[in-house]
């Protein structure tokens, strides 16, 4: 009886885990999303409904200053104290370049629970492979391929003169061989016509800045003929400040919701 209902248990309490890779050119921002995300969610191994660690309600010290408060309030000109705390916490910490790979897993909540998507959003756990985006480094990318459930792609929007490079790098990626190769089986298979169909997620990056090009600039500009190449792709180019903590939520939302409607084609991972 106890087997039967400790198994009973373990089938209940899995989640279904996304593998996500965060992809872009070196300087983007990847490493920065990813702390991020790691302040915003709580990780895969914490206790259901807490917060994220650095966010618990007591006081967080760092080196460079004195320690941050992090209630969950909000101020008279509607700023939350969660967004500010995770903004300084993060402006606190040394980023630096990843050469390799960096690794997390966080537990997904949806940012409005009144939401009608928030029911589809429980029990979701996603984890992130962040890839360094060096150029003798993108030649690792496609082994992780056929692992993956979705992609985000991430662009500095102030650096204009790569644009192009991060064009041809989209472009590689979604052709990439990696994306036909499989099993025996019909199932092992990514795609029959050679093209990515997980999703994209493209996030045109430090819109906070005065130099970055906004994104009708972007939509028109040499990424115009990214919208028709990958036109049967499930993608989206979307503005964020991933240091200003600007748009990540509801970029990583719009994520989820594609990764779970892609779930006939790319099921997902239990955990």
């Amino acid at each position: 009886m106890f087997h039967l209902a400790s198994s009973l248990y373990t089938q209940y309490s899995k989640r279904e885990q996304y593998n996500i890779l965060i992809l872009g050119l070196d300087n983007a921002g990847k490493t920065t999303f990813l702390e991020h995300i790691k302040l915003l969610y709580p990780s895969s191994t914490a206790a259901t409904g807490s917060a994220p660690e650095p966010l618990k309600k007591s006081s967080t010290s760092n080196n460079n200053g004195p320690a941050l408060t992090s209630n969950s309030t909000t101020t008279a000109n509607g700023e939350s104290e969660e967004l500010r705390s995770t903004t300084s916490i993060l402006k606190s910490k040394r980023i630096l370049p990843t050469v390799g790979q960096n690794t997390t897993t966080v537990k997904f909540e949806a940012s409005d629970k009144h939401n009608p998507l928030a029911t589809q959003f429980r029990n979701i756990n996603l984890k992130f492979w962040d890839l360094g985006g060096q150029k003798s480094l993108r030649n690792m990318w496609s082994r992780y391929f056929t692992q993956c459930h979705g992609i985000i792609f991430v662009i500095d929007s102030t650096d204009a003169a790569r644009f192009q490079e991060c064009y041809e790098t989209l472009i590689e990626i979604a052709h990439d061989d990696s994306w036909v190769i499989g099993g025996d089986d019909e199932e092992s298979k990514i795609s029959s016509n050679g093209t990515v169909n997980v999703p994209v997620l493209m996030l045109a990056n430090k819109q906070d800045l005065p130099q970055a090009v906004d994104l009708v600039s972007l939509k028109t500009g040499v990424f115009i003929k990214l919208v028709s190449e990958l036109e049967a792709t499930d993608s989206k180019l979307i503005p964020v400040s991933v240091l200003e903590n600007q748009g990540l939520k509801e970029s990583l939302e719009w994520l989820v919701a594609r990764l779970i409607y892609n779930k006939g084609n790319k099921r997902p991972e239990y955990k």
